[in-house]
């Protein structure tokens, strides 16, 4: 592998509306555990994903109202199972609170902004990438900022340091002072 394409898979992606997980890309679920109130997937690839049986499935249509889509316990465990078996194509993770993973069989898992009481947290190995309230670490990937028109990454150069001969009044009711 390139190292370009290895790059690329170890970044996190950041549009104006949500990350995208490169690393997590053609991993397989290997394992699942049931909780009682909520299941986890554990992949190849050391994420594991965490989320309420209130997240829901569906193939194919990625519509919220969609007939087809059910919440998790709507299905037989065995049957969850065989619907996370296939790689894992499209791990995106919403600013909003939302999450969608698409499988490489055309199943996919939903956690919806709409249901804030659905949980959903994102790991790798022990620590935590994102949850609900969004993206709270990235291991050691690199998050790169992807303009949405044209797929580049968006490199501007850092901001300066504090210049250090600034006097602040903080007795000033203006707000830039």
């Amino acid at each position: 592998m390139n190292n370009v394409t290895q790059n690329t898979r170890s970044e996190i992606k950041e549009y104006e509306d949500r990350w995208v997980l490169q690393p997590m890309r053609g991993g397989h679920i290997v394992h699942t555990i049931w909780h009682t109130e909520q299941v986890e997937f554990e992949t190849d690839t050391s994420f594991r994903i965490v989320v309420g049986y209130r997240a829901e499935m569906a193939h194919g249509s990625i519509a919220e109202d969609a007939p087809a889509r059910h919440p998790i316990n709507h299905w037989m465990r065995s049957e969850v199972e065989r619907m996370v078996s296939a790689p894992i194509l499209s791990p995106v993770l919403f600013k909003s609170g939302g999450m969608r993973l698409a499988f490489g069989n055309g199943w996919k898992l939903f956690v919806s902004d709409r249901h804030p009481e659905v949980s959903a947290a994102v790991f790798f190995g022990d620590s935590p990438i994102w949850n609900r309230s969004g993206l709270v670490g990235h291991a050691d990937f690199s998050v790169v900022a992807v303009d949405p028109w044209t797929g580049q990454r968006i490199d501007a150069p850092p901001w300066p340091p504090r210049p250090r001969d600034i006097d602040i009044d903080n007795n000033s009711d203006d707000i830039n002072g």
